[in-house]
């Protein structure tokens, strides 16, 4: 179990234990899930919601997804330019839109 990588998922505001659990059952380690975020031949667009289907174990079996607002924002900030931006900055498409 790769602990540095759930413990980097879950330092991302707002990404909980769970979200971090299940990106890491389908990318086990860093390396699989940037790889995937730097292949030129998905869009922005495919690579904000590759996570957005995965699931997530609920306490009571209730399954649920990431969602697209998980996603985009595990995207954002893995793949930020600048590292003085603000995570909420991020999140909104600040560092995509700098000069």
């Amino acid at each position: 179990m790769d602990c540095t990588m759930l413990k980097a998922l879950v330092a991302i505001p707002k990404v909980q234990p769970r979200f971090a659990i299940a990106i890491w059952k389908k990318y086990p380690t860093m390396k699989a899930l940037l790889s995937v975020y730097m292949d030129p031949s998905k869009s922005v667009h495919e690579k904000e919601f590759l996570l957005k289907d995965l699931t997530t174990e609920g306490l009571l079996g209730g399954d649920r997804r990431l969602g697209e607002v998980c996603s985009k924002r595990v995207y954002r900030v893995l793949m930020a330019q600048s590292g003085t931006i603000k995570t909420d900055d991020v999140e909104d498409g600040a560092d995509f839109f700098r000069y």
